[in-house]
């Protein structure tokens, strides 16, 4: 099982080049690894970050919910993002929940034995800071795109970033990824309505260099 985590890290992470041997055997041999059903909590709100988490396969959205229950999306992360490092970046966590949008495996760990080993190897506290400022990109490219792009051009960009992220070339060269995300999802985290999103699909899949369905998203690379 080491040698899976091992793998998972160096692929998705560039872990080896970042800490060394000694550190990623160290830290593979504390993570543990689990598969999560779509629709899972995997924190919820108003519990405090005691576990770090590393996407291996799968997105989870993050977000948060009202007195009402209501949710609103902050953002999706995906394969080689991590979540739930508040904690030992100062912050309690408690503001948020993460909850699957497909299947999705992760290796996780508790955040007092991810504290000794950043105390203990710098070279790893370094790569965890890397590693979460890929989030905090995230949302500055999201806010960004509020501010200098049109709802159609939002839409186009995160269904593109999507399929790049997570899928891979099929058969007829298209790039192929599952999709998690029904229209009112995309609506909420590209800040558009449900009518906007549904109108942008429905024209670019008649060009043809667009397909999208309950199940995949496909794309033909260069054309969107």
């Amino acid at each position: 099982m080491n040698i899976v985590k091992y793998w998972y890290l160096e692929e998705s992470f560039n872990m080896m080049t970042r800490i060394g041997m000694s550190e990623m055997m160290k830290l593979c041999h504390l993570l543990v690894m689990k598969t999560y059903m779509k629709g899972t909590y995997i924190h919820d709100m108003g519990q405090p970050d005691e576990t770090v988490y590393f996407i291996k396969k799968g997105q989870v959205k993050i977000g948060h919910r009202d007195e009402k229950g209501n949710e609103t999306l902050r953002y999706v992360l995906g394969r080689g993002h991590i979540f739930g490092e508040s904690r030992i970046m100062g912050d309690s966590g408690q503001g948020y929940f993460a909850k699957t949008l497909s299947e999705t495996q992760i290796c996780f760990i508790e955040a007092d034995m991810m504290e000794q080993l950043l105390s203990k190897y710098p070279r790893l506290n370094n790569a965890i800071t890397k590693i979460s400022w890929k989030k905090v990109s995230k949302m500055e490219r999201r806010l960004e795109d509020l501010l200098y792009k049109d709802a159609k051009t939002r839409i186009l960009d995160f269904l593109t970033d999507h399929v790049q992220e997570n899928g891979s070339q099929d058969e007829d060269g298209l790039l192929t990824a599952k999709n998690p995300y029904s229209h009112t999802d995309i609506a909420k985290l590209t800040s558009t309505s449900r009518q906007t999103v549904n109108n942008v699909i429905s024209a670019h899949r008649q060009k043809g260099v667009f397909e999208y369905d309950r199940y995949n998203i496909r794309i033909k690379p260069g054309h969107v």
